[in-house]
């Protein structure tokens, strides 16, 4: 096989080689002849895109150009195993397309015999199921074939999907845990998006089919329907070294009160996931948030949980759902450094006592600058580091959508009282405030900017200050 071209990009984080490795890999690139293609070896190596390769069946070795000044440098002929195996890896991890990453592996494992075990392991590590017809293709063509059935045991992250549309098949979610239990040794990473969980259950002990995928380590639900909360809660304690929990638009039917009491008398206190740092729980109808909180508040007993996505529509300020928030918070809060809130929720943040970083988002919060403000300043701990405001709206964008007047604006002069709260001795740990806001399209940036810094002038000059618009970061410093 001839190499005809590379293409290299910076990236922030070298390949890991040893020394000798990366001087032999930098001089054969460094070699150039008229015939080789130049490459640009000086540039911080990244990820490599393979544009073109001669394909031959032999192993990989260099031209023969090459090869000549190689000996007489006393050096191998060919790129040592390990480079093009971190190679090949740097690809899968920096490719963010699904479609263009697995073309790139499956023509780095056709290039030679060297390439293919590594090519091939990083095609099985992250695998995308969506719909029926691409279950069946991996059911038909891996599970079930004797050649390429050991590959599963490379599979370290799975998403099962549903395609765009209504009356999608529920096939996925109901026969993968059945089909694939025990089959997937390496898994980590287990995502399902949008399954029906409600029809045809293969049988009433079908959740308990979750712990044949023990080495699940993060877990993600997102807008799934079960059955029953009891299905939901023995799929989640089948899990015991969980380290990251995210629940998103669960439904279940509602049972009778009576039954929700006893459901919840069988939660005893005991360490479900003793690994368990990072929880994520958004947006579930108020029914069901109020029976999942009610339950996990008990099942999180010894569990160290560290961060915290909690966030609702509409959270009413009293009922049983308030009740369940409130007793949740006041189990986790004293263990919580990283937090993510709706301020709009009202969520009692005064137990957070060992809070480092803050994230809130503003969106439909009504108030201003001088209310957020004294809220910050009566629950945040002295150690607080980073605080960032999300969903800040200006007064322009926030007209033109015919919001409520009492919206809080970017653009308001109330900003200030931010400045001088958060520059106050108390809050000298703190190492960056950043705000993302969202105006108008026909709005004039550098205003904005002027903006930020009129009104935070203090959090400016400590070079703490970062101002997002329109996912930008923008420069506020004056030339």
């Amino acid at each position: 096989m001839q190499l005809t071209a590379f293409r290299f990009h910076p990236h922030p984080s070298p390949l890991s080689l040893p020394p000798r490795r990366w001087a032999t890999f930098r001089e054969v690139f460094a070699l150039r002849t008229e015939r080789d293609t130049p490459v640009h070896a000086r540039t911080p190596i990244l990820s490599v895109d393979i544009f073109h390769l001669s394909l031959h069946p032999a192993p990989f070795e260099l031209p023969s150009s090459v090869s000549r000044k190689l000996g007489e440098q006393n050096m191998p002929p060919y790129i040592p195993p390990e480079i093009t195996d971190a190679i090949i890896s740097d690809v899968a991890l920096e490719d963010d397309n699904v479609r263009l990453r697995s073309h790139t592996l499956a023509m780095c494992a056709l290039v030679c015999r060297a390439w293919l075990p590594r090519s091939r392991d990083k095609l099985f590590e992250d695998i995308r199921i969506r719909g029926e017809r691409t279950y069946d293709l991996l059911v038909e063509r891996v599970l079930h074939s004797e050649i390429m059935s050991p590959f599963l045991a490379s599979v370290n992250t799975l998403y099962l999907e549903t395609l765009p549309g209504p009356y999608q098949s529920s096939k996925a979610a109901r026969l993968f845990f059945v089909e694939f239990a025990g089959k997937l040794p390496g898994l980590r990473t287990l995502f399902v998006d949008g399954m029906d969980f409600t029809h045809q259950r293969p049988s009433v002990k079908w959740p308990l089919l979750l712990s044949q995928f023990r080495t699940i380590t993060t877990l993600t639900f997102l807008n799934c329907e079960f059955a029953s909360f009891h299905d939901v809660r023995r799929l989640l304690t089948a899990l015991p070294l969980l380290s990251t929990l995210d629940i998103q638009q669960l439904t279940w039917p509602m049972v009778s009160h009576e039954l929700h009491l006893q459901t919840m008398a069988m939660a005893r206190p005991r360490t479900y996931w003793p690994e368990l740092r990072e929880l994520r729980i958004r947006y579930l109808p108020p029914q069901c948030a109020a029976v999942f909180l009610r339950w996990i508040t008990a099942a999180l007993h010894g569990s160290p949980v560290r961060v915290l996505d909690c966030r609702f529509s509409d959270l009413p300020s009293a009922g049983s759902l308030r009740e369940s928030v409130d007793a949740f918070m006041g189990r986790v809060g004293p263990s919580i450094t990283d937090l993510h809130v709706n301020m709009t929720d009202n969520l009692p943040l005064s137990g957070f006592i060992a809070l480092k970083c803050l994230s809130c988002n503003l969106g439909y919060y009504k108030g201003n600058w001088e209310d957020l403000a004294s809220v910050l300043q009566g629950v945040l701990p002295n150690m607080i580091q980073s605080i960032t405001f999300n969903d800040v709206y200006t007064d322009r964008l926030q007209s033109r959508g015919h919001n409520d007047a009492a919206f809080l604006r970017f653009d308001h002069d109330t900003l200030e009282e931010i400045d001088r709260i958060l520059s106050c001795e108390r809050f000298g740990d703190l190492r960056e405030v950043v705000l993302r806001v969202w105006p108008d399209d026909e709005e004039n940036k550098e205003l904005l900017c002027a903006h930020a810094r009129r009104c935070l002038p203090k959090l400016h000059k400590r070079k703490i200050l970062l101002l997002y618009i329109n996912w930008g970061l923008q420069c506020l410093d004056v030339e």
